[in-house]
């Protein structure tokens, strides 16, 4: 009972939005977020009720097609104003808030770099075998008490 419950506190802590769950993923690319974030770098982002100037967060951002993740620097007639840290100039888009996918919960340097790597091919090949194995029913029975079984079946 207490493991699913365990398992129940992660699932409503990590599950991404479209599972039922409040945490987003984004893993950085580009130098835009210099020295702070580097290419790689897992961050979580969390929905807040409220986002302020000098708070990271990302954004869908409708002209590129993706999550942006910047630093909020102003926040004028509803809309958002972000910019990377280590850019000399700021988003072409503002979003509002409805745009936005959280803000910075959590931040792991390199973390990225495993998760893309568990997207590819070759690695889902495994996992599925593994799940596949898995799914077996384990005997513990010996040889002998399996043949001892059969027969009186």
């Amino acid at each position: 009972m207490v493991s699913l419950l365990f398992l129940a506190a992660l699932w409503a802590g990590f599950a991404p939005p479209p599972l039922g769950g409040s945490t987003s993923y984004v893993v950085t690319y580009g130098i835009s977020m210099l020295p702070r974030y580097h290419a790689g770098d897992l961050v979580l982002l969390r929905r807040e009720p409220s986002y302020h100037v000098g708070e990271v967060a990302g954004y869908h951002n409708a002209q590129l097609h993706a999550v942006v993740m910047h630093e909020i620097i102003a926040i004028r007639n509803g809309h958002y104003i972000f910019k990377g840290i280590n850019n000399d100039f700021v988003d072409s888009y503002e979003p509002t808030k409805s745009e936005i996918v959280g803000a910075e919960w959590i931040r792991l340097p390199g973390a990225g770099h495993i998760l893309l790597d568990l997207r590819t091919p070759a690695v889902a090949a495994v996992g599925l075998a593994l799940l596949w194995v898995l799914s077996f029913p384990v005997s513990h029975r010996t040889r002998r008490q399996r043949r001892r079984h059969h027969r009186a079946i």
